[in-house]
């Protein structure tokens, strides 16, 4: 049988559990303090006070709720799902750039010491068997709420490493390996449902000319230019790549190879308009191929897409579509274009 104080812990926590939710904003702004005087002065104008101001309070109320839930007895489950999501958001309201695990913590602790020291002045006289069975709960459910504010932290980190081993770095479109990731998807896609889809490959003419004849910078300020016009023409379910150096990619859902040939005219069309330093005009040379009209292969429908980019630059004209009955190995092989 309980003793007496553990018997009567939710009937005695019940009134300072209602002040301690009423408190809450000052408790938010008691733990911004701590926040702000353990943050580094380089850090400090990052700290999002005024959202910590609106999204604290109620992360407060779920906690004071979850343990008077607990201390009634009531249920297994701490945190409703509410609470779970405000409690995996709570990483980022220290709001520095990159939290560590142990600055996480430490935040978190101080939420926690902030809160029971606003319990133990509720109290006031009453039994200290009290004040330590509520502590205990109120670790239970910052144990609870650390969990779910670390998964997150997790995620995002996950999230920021899938980036940034998808993405390039110039330009800020996908890269070669996320391409060659997608293609394959798109290629399951069309062989379980039957959903077409383009390949065009676009060549960038004159990089080298802009590269020797106004440095670097000014190359890559071109190819940030063609990012940003591919990006602004086609629709949002297509994908832009850059492959590497002048070459770019767009991957378009629910393309034939007509389709596609539109969108490469209207994407070389927008390439075109950009602006070089000595004002001369971007050329652009542009490959289209589709699957299933010619393969389901990923590799073979770059090849053919990247031959056709080729016979469009050696014609003169912006867009070419790839030879339904010819692969590559019937064209000029492109890896030996590239080397001449």
């Amino acid at each position: 049988m309980p003793d007496p104080p553990v018997r009567r812990l939710h009937a005695v926590l019940d009134a300072p559990l209602a002040r301690l939710e009423e408190s809450r904003d000052e408790l938010a702004k008691a733990w911004l303090l701590k926040v702000l005087e353990r943050a580094p002065l380089s850090d400090i104008e990052r700290i999002p006070t005024e959202r910590i101001v609106r999204e604290l309070p109620d992360l407060i109320t779920d906690i004071v709720r979850a343990v008077a839930r607990s201390s009634a007895g009531a249920g297994s489950e701490l945190l409703t799902a509410d609470a779970e999501e405000r409690a995996s958001r709570l990483a980022s309201l220290s709001g520095r750039e990159a939290h560590a695990p142990a600055d996480l913590a430490r935040d978190i602790a101080a939420l926690h010491s902030v809160m029971i020291a606003a319990l133990g002045r509720e109290l006031g006289a009453e039994e200290a068997r009290v004040l330590v069975d509520a502590a205990e709960r109120f670790a239970t459910v910052f144990g609870a709420i650390q969990a779910a504010a670390a998964e997150e932290l997790v995620r995002e980190r996950s999230r920021e490493l899938e980036w940034l081993a998808n993405t390039d770095a110039l330009t800020g479109l996908y890269n070669l390996r996320y391409l060659q990731q997608h293609i394959r998807h798109l290629v399951g896609i069309q062989q379980r449902y039957g959903h077409a889809f383009a390949v065009l490959v676009l060549d960038i003419n004159g990089l080298k000319r802009i590269n020797d004849a106004h440095g670097h910078a000014a190359g890559d300020r071109m190819l940030m230019g063609v990012a940003a016009a591919v990006r602004a023409t086609v629709r949002t379910i297509d994908t832009p790549v850059r492959m590497g150096g002048d070459e770019f990619c767009v991957l378009a859902p629910h393309q034939t190879a007509s389709g596609g040939k539109i969108l490469a005219y209207r994407v070389g069309a927008a390439v075109e308009e950009i602006e070089t330093p000595d004002k001369s005009k971007v050329g652009v040379s542009i490959g289209v191929a589709a699957c299933p009209q010619h393969g389901s292969d990923p590799e073979l429908l770059l090849e053919m897409a990247d031959a056709a980019m080729y016979r469009a630059k050696a014609s003169g004209e912006r867009v070419e579509v790839a030879v339904v009955d010819a692969g590559p190995a019937a064209e000029e092989d492109p890896r030996e274009k590239r080397t001449t």
